[in-house]
């Protein structure tokens, strides 16, 4: 203890016990640095592994959805091959326009619920991912706004232990260097994750639409004879 509290001696015992307090300071605030690096550091994980179950869900809806079209389109076959057999005959005349007409309108009622019901589980897919991402983003910016206030902490804990040691001891938070860079640091990292990585999510892909296909694939169900029938089966596909 100095011989003149009073006025303020430092002593070098008390000059000791600041030092150390200084490195205790530095020590809980690169602790706190260091839980910073390894929250975000598990945020991106967490986005990693949501990515890879989106993409395996998408993956497997549209599995899903290929094998239910195909099966519909399966039934109608059967369908349209049971009633050609039944109409025999009657096929050669107008009621093949008719028919074709019906299968053709049948068909884009299968491709527009079937399109339908994959565009919304590729949206619900999508929409689950965007609001983890989301959540995961708002998490990042709140352990950087908690290891700040942290930090800001133990400057004014540093301080206020240096002046009960001695009052000549005194520095004002902020002022410790070795501190402070930590802090410019977390702060920068707050910055980035309130201003610049704000999450805008977007639409999920747009899927083809039911009558669409057939700018990819050619003409419906085109017959190769050169028979009438063929000629007049063909003459309906447009």
């Amino acid at each position: 203890m100095a011989t003149d509290y009073d006025k303020g001696e430092v002593t070098d015992r008390e000059k000791l016990a600041a030092e150390r307090q200084k490195a205790l300071a530095k020590y809980n605030a690169n602790s706190i640095a260091n839980q910073l690096d390894q929250q975000i550091y598990t945020y991106d994980v967490a986005d990693k592994q949501n990515k890879a179950l989106r993409d395996l869900q998408l993956k497997e809806t549209r599995r899903k959805g290929e094998a239910d079209r195909f099966e519909a389109q399966r039934q109608l076959q059967n369908a349209a091959l049971g009633l050609f057999a039944s109409a025999s005959p009657a096929m050669n005349g107008s009621t093949t326009g008719n028919m074709m007409s019906m299968l053709r309108n049948r068909n884009d009622a299968d491709n527009s619920t079937y399109w339908e019901q994959r565009q919304e589980n590729e949206n619900a897919i999508n929409n689950a991912y965007n609001e983890s991402y989301a959540q995961n983003q708002i998490a990042r910016r709140d352990a950087a706004v908690n290891a700040t206030k942290a930090l800001r902490d133990t400057q004014g804990d540093l301080a206020a232990n240096l002046s009960n040691i001695n009052p000549n001891l005194y520095e004002a938070p902020g002022k410790d260097s070795d501190i402070k860079k930590i802090l410019d640091s977390v702060n920068a990292i707050r910055k980035t994750y309130t201003k610049a990585n704000a999450y805008q999510p977007s639409l999920s892909g747009y899927i083809m639409p039911a009558n669409a296909e057939q700018n990819i694939i050619g003409k419906r169900n085109k017959l190769r004879g050169n028979d009438y029938f063929s000629r007049l089966m063909n003459s309906y596909n447009f």
